[in-house]
């Protein structure tokens, strides 16, 4: 299976899991953007969990801007919203997806 096939999938997952949780929280009828954040740093693990996950999507868009111009990848602008709208798991993989599509091209 081609590396491209690989991180398409994970796209897919990575969507998918996120938002499955996301739409569990959006159930609850008192659900808000208050609490949703509340939530994050509720305790000790989910606030480390969360700070890890923040200086990795930063470290994963300097990343973007660093490799995509490398690279010749354009429209590096599209994996800021996916990261920050979906998460890191959606944002990531598709990087790499058309990333891999390139090299597959050969550049």
């Amino acid at each position: 299976m081609k590396q491209s096939k690989v991180y398409l999938l994970l796209c897919v997952v990575g969507v998918a899991v996120p938002w499955i949780f996301l739409f569990g929280f959006l159930g609850d009828d008192q659900a808000s953007v208050p609490l949703f954040f509340t939530s994050i740093f509720a305790n000790h693990v989910s606030s480390a969990v969360a700070g890890d996950l923040i200086i990795s999507a930063l470290a994963f868009i300097v990343f973007v801007f660093i490799e995509g111009r490398r690279i010749g990848l354009k429209n590096l602008w599209i994996y800021i919203p996916a990261t920050l709208f979906v998460g890191l798991s959606f944002g990531l993989p598709l990087f790499l997806y058309h990333r891999a599509r390139l090299i597959e091209k050969g550049l």
